[in-house]
């Protein structure tokens, strides 16, 4: 039997490589002509507006990466001044949202009506299932986005500057049957006496988006979706997925993107996972060849206890962990008890 601190080892550089390819796939979704076209396909306020046009003209100010805390009412000192390319720490404990930031709506073509103001934010999530219903979760940021417009946007109750904020959540390995859908919750009237008519821009505050990729045939969906599958794909070498943002999405190759866009590549939370359980398939075919029962059982006990490692402190839900290293949920659950 494989000793625990061997198993404790090799979880932990997984979760430290995890952990530097969750901050590079959320630089990676704050870059403004990813945004851009995610807004036109999925919000209504912005279908009929160029993504060329959303991004020149609708994004307020730049994409905060993992600078807000969501759990707090305050922003914490010292937590995270901005994610910046050679220091992505993010302060121990405190959870911030990925990708945070504000967005207008145009006026009319007459050039009438407000400008309406939007506060946003982008999720990027690798576990379906991390012990609770992720919608929920999704809402509650939806909530918090509503909540904290408190200090800055409505002093004195001055409801009436509410500004609608939408929860978007690019889920990147779902289960299959959500795979390559995008759902959109919102508040909607039911009308249960009557027929009374409210105007849409006073109920309609708070939107959340599920975009289900579909990891298994990325950039087989159409739009945007297509294009984040081929984002975040562990299968695809970052060479085609540059070729396939400036070809079918049109987006023009900045130097910045292309490292983004390498560095997940080179990070690919997929890929590590996909190494194990390949290094493990590796050490069966040895321990066949050679004869040695006790290598095989050996090399397998090795990974399982990492992947017991990964789900006992909460990298990896008990399910995907069963999933992404071949194992049952069942031979985990022996070696965590």
């Amino acid at each position: 039997m494989i000793k625990v601190n061997v198993a404790t080892s090799l979880a932990n550089g997984v979760r430290a490589v995890s952990d530097d390819y969750d901050v590079a796939c959320k630089r990676l979704l704050s870059e403004r002509q990813i945004l851009s076209r995610i807004m036109h396909d999925w919000l209504a306020e912005f279908s009929d507006i160029d993504a060329g046009q959303i991004e020149r003209e609708c994004l307020v100010g730049e994409p905060r990466v993992g600078e807000d805390p969501v759990g707090r009412d305050e922003a914490v000192p010292g937590m995270v001044d901005a994610l910046s390319e050679e220091d992505a720490a993010l302060a121990e404990g405190v959870v911030g949202f990925d990708v945070r930031f504000e967005a207008t709506v145009p006026r009319s073509e007459d050039g009438k009506g407000d400008v309406i103001r939007m506060e946003m934010d982008v999720e990027a999530q690798h576990d379906f299932y991390p012990g609770y219903p992720l919608l929920k979760r999704a809402v509650f940021y939806g909530g918090r986005l509503l909540s904290l417009q408190g200090y800055d946007v409505i002093p004195g109750s001055h409801y009436g500057r509410v500004r609608k904020v939408v929860s978007i959540w690019v889920c990147a390995h779902p289960p299959r049957k959500y795979a390559g859908t995008v759902t959109r919750f919102g508040l909607r009237p039911e009308h249960l006496v009557g027929e009374a008519e409210y105007k849409l821009q006073d109920y309609n505050t708070l939107e959340v988006v599920m975009a289900c990729l579909d990891d298994q045939n990325p950039g087989h969906s159409e739009g945007a979706l297509g294009m984040l599958e081929v984002l975040l794909s562990t299968r695809m070498p970052a060479s085609k997925k540059i070729a396939y943002l400036e070809s079918e999405c049109g987006i023009v190759m900045s130097e910045c993107l292309n490292e983004r866009v390498i560095n997940v590549c080179n990070l690919s939370q997929g890929a590590i996972e996909e190494g194990f359980k390949e290094g493990c398939k590796e050490g069966l075919k040895v321990g066949r060849k050679e004869g040695r029962k006790e290598g095989r059982s050996e090399e397998r006990a090795r990974f399982l206890e990492v992947a017991a490692a990964l789900v006992s402190d909460g990298t990896l839900a008990l399910r995907d962990a069963a999933v992404r290293f071949g194992f049952s949920e069942q031979e985990i659950r022996v070696v965590l008890s």
